[in-house]
Parts: C-alpha cells; structure tokens; sequence
C-alpha cells in the first residue's frame, strides 16, 4: 500500500539518527513518537507530536492486523511497523533510531487506515 511504503521508508531513512527528548528534527535528533509524526508527514498524515495524542488520533487495532506503517503502541512508547516481527524506533536516552524485533512488547497497533 503506498502510504504504509512511505512511512516505512521514512523511517529507514532515520537510522542512525540520535534520540532526543522531546526531538522532532529529523536527521539530527527525534525522540520516539517525533519519529512517528515525521514519517507520517512524509505520506501527507499529520498527527500530532506527543505518543497519547496519537493514541487518540489514529485507530487502535489488535498486534495481529498491523500491516507495515502502522505505529506500534505501548504506554510512554511508539515504533514504526515494518511488517514480520521487526519495527524501527527511537528507543531511549543515549541511544539510536534502529530496527528491532518483538512486537509483542507492544500493547496494540495505531493506523491511520479505514478497515
């Protein structure tokens, strides 16, 4: 689907990129959920920068119908789904965006889709 290929690819596109608190400048600082709003800029989706207002932005739906583009969601915490068990986030202080596995950490699935 396109706009799941453009969020996925702007997230790609950020590894590497320090975390910062409160970060929302892409390629030189982003904390988890300013990574989540610029790779949905990026497909023309606008939400806001804070993880709980994305919560009630987008529609919540089970782990198991993510499809990649999707944000990940757990309290305090949001990724970027790209599809099998792998997501691509801003995890913490000190570190950098990158690739991981395990969603099941997450509590459920954002999506800016109408299914």
């Amino acid at each position: 689907e396109g706009a799941g290929n453009v969020i996925v690819a702007a997230a790609y596109s950020q590894l590497g990129v320090p975390y910062v608190w409160g970060g929302s400048t892409p390629g030189k600082g982003l904390d988890c959920s300013g990574l989540t709003q610029y790779c949905y800029r990026q497909a023309g989706i606008r939400i806001s920068h804070y993880t709980e207002d994305q919560k009630s932005e987008l529609r919540q739906i089970p782990i198991s119908q993510a499809q990649p583009g999707d944000i990940l969601y757990r309290s305090g915490h949001v990724a970027i789904y790209t599809g099998g068990d792998q997501y691509i986030h801003e995890p913490h202080s000190g570190d950098v965006c990158k690739r991981s596995n395990g969603i099941g950490s997450f509590s459920y699935a954002l999506t800016y889709r109408t299914v």
